[in-house]
């Protein structure tokens, strides 16, 4: 073979194995410019966070922080709420009808109420300490904006922070309520012993009393009611950054 028409065979194959990657090279390109396109549609869609203090002041740069961080605090309580539900969901599912097929003890119940109630206290204690850090951070911002503005934010920044002070614990009584009103649906239940029983054909709990029957299908109706309750007062204040389909009626 001679030296040219081996330089010939070299170069072709070259040449294939450019054509070739070409078309994946192009569209692995594209594809990533179409990415960064849609991630910044979907930053456009999202709601913009409330102007509660940027459009009160001249000092509006300045201002816009604290809008974000009041924000914050709603972001917060909407996270602590997402750790309530999961103690609630894992409780709603103790009194399944299905689970009375034997006799419930109290211990089926102790250990989730217990965690549930210390994050209850737990979440309580966070949103106090949120509340205190977020007036150390008022300080330092306020150090940025103009002194004529101070008058107006020095007034403001108190009554939203009581504001939001007043919602989490509404917020906090509708959890103590719900665990409350659970504690004593377990003390009637465990206190009933063999007074009721699972029909498989209906799929539901009776009692062989109707006082039972009737105190045991309220006290579930008020759960859900006060459950209920909770996401309405959570999605009425939702805050910008979070999914307000994380939580579902």
């Amino acid at each position: 073979m001679s030296k040219n028409f081996r330089y010939i065979i070299v170069g072709f194959s070259i040449f294939c194995l450019i054509a070739l990657t070409m078309p994946s090279i192009a569209y692995a390109q594209y594809k990533g410019i179409y990415t960064n396109k849609e991630k910044k549609r979907e930053d456009k869609a999202a709601r913009p966070i409330p102007k509660v203090f940027s459009t009160q002041v001249a000092s509006t740069k300045e201002a816009e922080k604290l809008d974000t961080l009041y924000n914050e605090l709603y972001v917060s309580l909407w996270n602590y709420a997402l750790t309530d539900f999961n103690y609630q969901k894992q409780l709603y599912t103790l009194i399944e009808p299905h689970r009375f097929q034997i006799t419930r003890y109290s211990k089926e119940f102790k250990g989730i109420l217990t965690d549930a109630m210390t994050n209850l206290k737990q979440n309580s204690k966070n949103i106090d300490e949120d509340i205190k850090n977020a007036n150390e951070k008022y300080k330092e911002i306020r150090e940025g904006i103009r002194s004529v503005d101070y008058e107006i934010l020095d007034k403001l920044w108190p009554e939203k922070i009581e504001q939001f002070r007043k919602e989490a614990k509404q917020y906090l009584k509708m959890q103590h309520a719900f665990l409350k009103t659970y504690r004593g649906l377990v003390a009637f239940i465990i206190k009933q012993g063999g007074s009721y029983y699972y029909d498989t054909n209906e799929q539901r709990v009776k009692f062989y009393k109707f006082a039972g029957y009737k105190f045991f299908g309220k006290t579930i109706d008020k759960l859900r009611r006060i459950t209920y309750e909770q996401k309405k007062f959570l999605k009425e204040r939702a805050p910008a950054g979070v999914d307000v389909t994380t939580i579902k009626e």
